[in-house]
């Protein structure tokens, strides 16, 4: 057996220890495994089943905890619901249309309902938060790293043009382009939201070194629609500034040194927008999108099951929304788009709840704007990729949930009582006859 799979065989059964004695460690052990997906290092994950190994040792971990988690958990499931409701749709889907595709994704979702709800259950304190985020971007230094090392690249040709763009598909379920910009997005703008509370200088030198790092990999993917994504959530990061003139300038200079960064083969790309008729990656687009809207008309209700797209195309929608609707069906559809919006809202709410002339909880604050401007740009990225199925969806979706319970119990517990007036012993009622009268009381 070779020695890397003799490695990530003894790392599984660390890992689940560590699940069955403290299921918050095996969280952030299996958040690490769903973003990072070092396949590189262990060809046969799908043999090895690592996420299902770390979801069943964190779940006989919880069990074993159950009598004081249960409250938690409870709540965590009456949170999911917009979610669980879209599970069970995926189902329905793909019992209807039954193929090996449709079972896969299906048993693939069953992992990310199980991340969302650990998620919930056990992300109770900002804390805790603040490891779970600390995670992500452990997985997005893993890819970093890995796209640094040992670069993949694939040559795509746009009107004559050749260009090169970073691709590590067998590397990373992030590894493929579009994929692996939007990571880096999201890297950055949690890593920009950080930096407002993070007051150490090797904390902020590390985030400014994490955030440039990111921009190198995100320019050599070369993602247009995760450009447009990223355009999208700083835009909103600017907005929600007080200080809009001086983050402006900041902005500008930063957006100076990153044009500096980037590749002219980066510019060129985008370039080709004005020209898509000469791109045939758009052109695809297209023509997938038009059989997207075909097999919507033909299968409204529970469309044509999961991953089953690829039976009639040659390559995924290239649109989540579309997606979602040819593959499960138009009420899917609706709840997906609910979905995204309740997450967006809930984020929102704990921007509002945790603001500092309401609470002092910086923290919640920041990292409210930054899951804000994070599902900002998975909506955005969502018409020009085919993402609805994707684990960070749903994840980011349930962070905005766990934001918005973490900012309403600390406003529960820093709400001030309410003053009553001091308790003074009332004295006897004395009758006016006898107060004229005193002598003739007894």
């Amino acid at each position: 057996m070779p020695f890397r799979i003799v490695l990530v065989l003894i790392g599984e059964i660390g890992a689940a220890i560590l699940a069955l004695i403290r299921p918050y460690f095996g969280l952030l052990c299996l958040v690490f495994v769903t973003f990072g997906r070092p396949q590189g290092d262990r060809p046969n994950i799908v043999a090895l089943h690592v996420p299902m190994v770390l979801v069943l040792s964190i779940a006989v971990g919880t069990l074993i905890r159950m009598g004081s988690v249960t409250s938690a958990f409870l709540a965590a499931l009456k949170r999911l619901w917009l979610i669980l409701v879209f599970f069970v749709l995926m189902g329905f889907s793909a019992a209807a249309s039954y193929t090996p595709y449709a079972a896969g994704r299906l048993d693939e979702f069953t992992t990310v309902i199980f991340l969302c709800l650990l998620t919930l259950g056990w992300v109770a304190t900002p804390k805790q938060l603040n490891g779970y985020i600390m995670m992500l971007l452990l997985s997005a230094v893993y890819l970093i790293q890995t796209g640094l090392r040992n670069p993949r690249n694939i040559v795509e040709e746009i009107g004559g043009q050749t260009f090169t763009r970073l691709n590590l598909a067998s590397s990373s379920e992030f590894g493929q382009t579009n994929y692996l910009a939007l990571f880096m997005v999201l890297t950055i703008f949690l890593s920009i939201s950080l930096l407002s509370v993070y007051r150490s200088a090797w904390q902020r030198a590390g985030l400014l070194t994490l955030m440039g790092a990111s921009s190198l990999i995100f320019f050599r993917a070369q993602s247009r629609g995760a450009t447009l994504a990223c355009a999208a959530g700083l835009i909103f990061l600017w907005f929600v500034q007080k200080h809009k003139l001086r983050t402006a300038v900041i902005g500008l200079v930063l957006m100076g040194a990153g044009a500096l960064m980037a590749p002219q083969e980066y510019w060129q790309r985008l370039a080709t927008i004005q020209h898509y008729e000469e791109d045939a990656s758009a052109m695809g687009r297209l023509d997938l999108w038009q059989v997207a809207l075909q097999l919507i008309e033909e299968h409204p209700v529970l469309g044509v099951g999961p991953d089953n797209f690829i039976l009639y195309a040659t390559n995924t929608p290239h649109n989540a929304y579309l997606q979602v609707g040819c593959e499960l069906g138009l009420p899917a559809m609706l709840v997906y788009i609910v979905i995204l919006m309740s997450g967006l809202y809930s984020a929102w709410r704990a921007r509002r709840l945790s603001a500092p002339e309401v609470l002092n909880e910086p923290y919640l604050y920041a990292m409210s704007r930054g899951i804000l401007a994070c599902l900002l740009a998975i909506v955005v990225q969502g018409f020009t990729t085919g993402l609805a199925h994707r684990e960070f969806v749903y994840v980011f979706v349930t962070l905005g949930y766990c934001l918005h319970s973490l900012a309403e119990k600390a406003a529960r517990e820093q709400k001030p009582a309410i003053a009553l007036p001091e308790q003074t012993t009332p004295e006897p009622a004395v009758d006016a006859f006898q107060k004229e009268r005193p002598y003739l009381t007894t």
